[in-house]
Formats: structure tokens, sequence, C-alpha cells
């Protein structure tokens, strides 16, 4: 964005929607291609002029800092290719629902470990 024709005005309400925005300062200039040294600018410039109304800024780490993934193991059970129609034993191990996410599908059957499903739920935001 071409910052160096914008009015008082018109920089005044960029740095308010940036605040408002929900984002941190860098992920809103990034999206807007203005500069932060010029944004930091005018927030100096309003404040020594007389506008202390400017909001602070939304607190997050580094831009730079990795996200943080967490990660649930889950131990999985070979398959055998012996799964016999009818028979008790491998009906335990048919999937009985099936979870989809993106390119992700995570079948459980009845026999799973309420811990495991516990944990695997949990690690995709839900609960038990």
């Amino acid at each position: 964005m071409n910052t160096r024709y914008l009015t008082q005005e018109e920089r005044y309400e960029l740095i308010l929607e940036c605040r408002r925005s929900g984002l941190t300062d860098y992920q809103w200039l990034e999206e807007h291609g203005i500069r932060r040294s010029t944004f930091y600018k005018w927030i100096h410039d309003f404040r020594e002029n007389g506008y202390p109304d400017i909001p602070e800024p939304l607190r997050q780490r580094s831009p730079h800092s990795p996200q943080v993934q967490e990660v649930v193991k889950i131990d999985l059970l070979p398959d055998t290719g012996q799964r016999a129609l009818g028979s008790a034993s491998t009906a335990a191990l048919e999937p009985v629902m099936e979870i989809i996410s993106g390119r992700t599908v995570i079948r459980i059957t009845n026999a799973v470990d309420p811990g495991l499903l516990g944990a695997v739920l949990s690690g995709l935001g839900g609960t038990l």
C-alpha cells in the first residue's frame, strides 16, 4: 500500500482498524502491505499530538516464533489382513466410527482403549 499520500484521518482510521482487527500488528500490517516503521511512526506522531485513545496492540509471541502444536501419541494395531466375517474376535476390530478431518481419517472400534480415545479426541479439540 502506498501510504505516502494518506491524510491524517486515513492514517488514524488505519491504526484503529489494525488495533481492533483481533490480529497482531505484525499480521495486520503484512496483510495490508504497510511497513511497521511507518505504522509505529504514525502512532508516535498521533500520541505526541494529543491522541491518547489509540488502543494498545494485541500481545503475542514474536512473529518468527515457531507455532506450538500439541502431539498425541497413538499406538496403531497392524492390519493382519485376517478379517473373517462373523468372527467374534475380528468383529470387535471392525470400525464403528470414523472421524474425518481434511485428509486424515481416524477409525475407532469397539475395542478402543477409553484413555487412548480420550487422548485422540482431546488432541482434536473435543472431549470424551
